[in-house]
């Protein structure tokens, strides 16, 4: 994740965010909800969930 506040973040960046504070549904595949609400490739949906998976273990 970019440290330049003043850079807009990467869709990826915005989707691990939004995953790392608890905003995908638990009850529903974590994939497909990040792919529909942030319009990212399958590719680009694991990358998000690896980086929320980062943000989280740091904040520990």
């Amino acid at each position: 994740m970019s440290a330049d506040a003043s850079k807009s973040e990467s869709p990826v960046d915005l989707a691990a965010m939004w995953l790392a504070t608890g905003g995908a549904d638990k009850s529903k595949a974590t994939i497909p909800q990040v792919r529909e609400r942030f319009g990212l490739s399958a590719l680009q949906a694991v990358q998000a969930v690896r980086e929320s998976n980062l943000v989280l273990a740091r904040s520990h």
